[in-house]
């Protein structure tokens, strides 16, 4: 078989990701992020490949659901083996998880207060009854299923647990240097008896459900769902149990839900593990990793950001450089005044979001914004409704629907009018415009007001209000569904041509996913050929190792969300940065763009990063045939190269 399995290489990456959780050296901070990092990846995967293979109606691979599912099941089972490992961790430093029967009396006394005024009040259980009523349950919530007996009568309820996140954590006054915790979990469950006076309470356990994403449509997933619609949603359903449920409640939450067992764990010693994130913020900060400083960039001290990209590009590396730099050149764009239009793409954005704000802004002076902002982004379409709202409120313009296409594409385009003529100035980013992300993932920015390019940026923009993509073509700017391909294709040519003439040939490639079916054979050939091939790639990878073709992940205290592409052959280095990755759904069913890197300064900075990234040998995993996730050992002698602070020291002297 020439590929990985798309959904497997998916689970071996967040395998990667417990790593992290599960090694030691981290800080407990770091270790709670990854649990809930790889908590949320699971909900994910569950939502939008899980339940596309368990309504499936067509081919459906029985083996391959049921090596699926214990996957799941074993995946969060380990974040809850990590979480007590990390819980003992914290208990060295005198932070302690505590269970209510460890408490003394005058701490439960406080936690009896606490119930009574934060908790009890919200609490409304829901009787089952035996008629055909199915429940509906809230979206990231937990739950306690109640088992009662009154009178000899027995009855079953479910308690929505009225906290979650940071309130979830329950921390009790304490006059010792240690801090002590309780789960708001817990004292519901020890205070039941004053929630249902008079009863006898045999059984209770936790639970939580994943539901399919309600906007989620698998369009971009044809070859597994075409015959899928809302009608034959069969199972869109996930309980996590609590360890040691019985199989008379799973049972009865199964036939109340339309639910099936394919889609059920309950070997779960913690649940709503995306909670635990809140939790490492509540700890001292000695046990928390220390923030990078950012580096210096000469636009740290410019007056006007237009003004100095009018003379030259810039290069921002995310989060290494202040992402305020995109806030204060729409800040500009708002209130100077030979900017007369501003557009952009918007796909995932903070809530609230300061970029929208200041498109706002620049509306009610004047200006025509333009944003095209995509509704139908997986996880966040509901934010993105409201938000487009918000916008369209206060006049500026929103385009939120492409026929057939996502835009993907994460741009902003700034008009003056200066002297009669249009001076333009372009952004590029290979990630979100997100203020809140934006120090937490790895991407890079290109400002430019280059006219070859920002008249492809306005080409672009006018495409996405024509609603049709026909008459769009760039002439610097790659994009998909457009040239993309065809650009990357011609890119691995050249190569294959240099080694057929005998000259050197290297193509390194940097993304999130790669799994193209064309692509694929594409870097192959290359290889075959005697092309250098180097992926760094951080999520799925159906690509296998061969014969001159070397892959690594790197998961570390960042998320690694850059997308960069070089190709080298004789003495030229050709360099792209990109939004896209390499899947059939970027390149053929979303909007993206290519942009070639033309400042020969860049150029040589992003080489170099690559090859930081290419000899890390602290964070970097081999992907191997058989996805076993170990770890890139330096040769004996051989200095550590984390690359993430490696890249940091980098650019900490660097002038641009």
């Amino acid at each position: 078989m020439k590929f990985f399995d798309r959904d497997y290489s998916w689970l071996s990456y967040n395998r990667r990701v417990l790593q992290e959780a599960e090694y030691e050296k981290n800080c407990p901070a770091e270790r709670l992020k990854f649990i809930s990092i790889a908590a949320a990846n699971l909900q994910v995967f569950i939502r939008e490949r899980y339940f596309l293979q368990l309504n499936s109606t067509v081919n459906q691979d029985a083996e391959k659901i049921d090596k699926l599912k214990k996957n799941i099941s074993k995946q969060f089972s380990k974040c809850g083996e990590i979480l007590t490992e990390i819980f003992h961790s914290l208990q060295q430093s005198n932070v302690c998880i505590s269970k209510m029967d460890e408490l003394d009396e005058i701490q439960l006394k406080y936690l009896s207060e606490w119930f009574r005024l934060k908790m009890k009040p919200f609490i409304h259980p829901k009787f089952i009854t035996e008629e055909n009523e199915l429940l509906t349950f809230v979206k990231d919530r937990l739950y306690l299923f109640v088992q009662l007996i009154f009178h000899e009568e027995k009855g079953q309820v479910i308690i929505e647990i009225p906290i979650n996140g940071k309130d979830r954590f329950v921390e009790i006054p304490s006059t010792e240097t240690k801090k002590i915790f309780v789960m708001a979990e817990e004292v519901l469950r020890f205070y039941l008896d004053e929630i249902f006076p008079g009863h006898e309470i045999p059984k209770n356990y936790f639970f939580e459900m994943i539901s399919g994403n309600e906007f989620y449509a698998p369009d971009e997933e044809p070859g597994i769902s075409k015959d899928w619609n809302k009608s034959n949603r069969t199972i869109n359903n996930y309980f996590l149990f609590e360890a040691g449920v019985s199989k008379e409640i799973i049972d009865t939450l199964l036939q109340k839900t339309n639910g099936n067992k394919l889609a059920i764990a309950k070997k779960n010693s913690y649940l709503s593990l995306s909670d635990f994130s809140s939790l490492r913020k509540l700890l001292p900060d000695e046990l928390k990793e220390p923030a990078m400083s950012l580096c210096a960039h000469p636009l740290d001290q410019a007056v006007s950001i237009i003004d100095a990209v009018n003379e030259k590009d810039h290069l921002l590396y995310f989060p290494y450089h202040s992402f305020d730099m995109v806030i204060r050149l729409l800040k500009e764009a708002a209130s100077k005044e030979s900017v007369k239009r501003i557009f952009i793409t918007l796909y995932r954005t903070a809530h609230p979001s300061l970029i929208a704000e200041q498109l706002i802004a620049a509306a009610a002076n004047g200006k025509t914004v333009f944003a095209f902002l995509e509704v139908k982004a997986s996880e966040s379409e509901a934010d993105n409704i409201l938000l487009a709202q918000k916008l369209e409120s206060s006049g500026v313009k929103v385009d939120r629907n492409f026929p057939e296409l996502k835009i993907h594409a994460k741009t902003i385009l700034i008009e003056e009018e200066i002297d009669g003529s249009i001076k333009r100035t372009a952004l590029f980013n290979t990630g979100n415009l997100n203020e809140k992300t934006a120090d937490k993932y790895t991407d890079i920015a290109i400002l430019t007001s280059k006219k070859i390019i920002t008249q492809d940026v306005a080409d672009f923009f006018s495409t996405l209000q024509l609603t049709t993509a026909k008459k769009f073509h760039p002439e610097t700017v790659g994009f998909s569904p457009g040239n993309f391909r065809t650009v990357f294709a011609n890119e691995v040519s050249k190569c294959i041509e240099a080694v057929n003439k005998n000259l050197p040939a290297k193509i390194i490639i940097k993304v999130n996913n790669l799994e193209d079916e064309k692509i694929i054979p594409q870097l192959y050939e290359a290889a075959e050929a005697g092309v250098q091939v180097e992926i760094i790639v951080r999520t799925i990878c159906c690509m296998k190792p061969k014969e001159n073709i070397r892959i690594i992940s790197i998961v570390d205290s960042l998320l690694e969300h850059a997308r960069i592409f070089s190709f080298r052959y004789s003495e030229t280095e050709n360099i792209y940065i990109t939004s896209s990755d390499l899947m059939t759904r970027n390149l053929d069913r979303r909007m993206e763009f290519l942009l070639p890197i033309q400042d020969a300064n860049h150029r040589k900075q992003l080489s170099e990063i690559l090859q930081l990234q290419l000899r890390d040998n602290v964070k970097a995993r081999i992907i191997d045939k058989k996805q076993k996730n170990k770890f890139v050992e330096g040769a004996e002698g051989e200095a550590l190269i984390r690359s993430q602070y490696a890249v940091h020291e980098y650019f900490s002297p660097l002038k641009n």
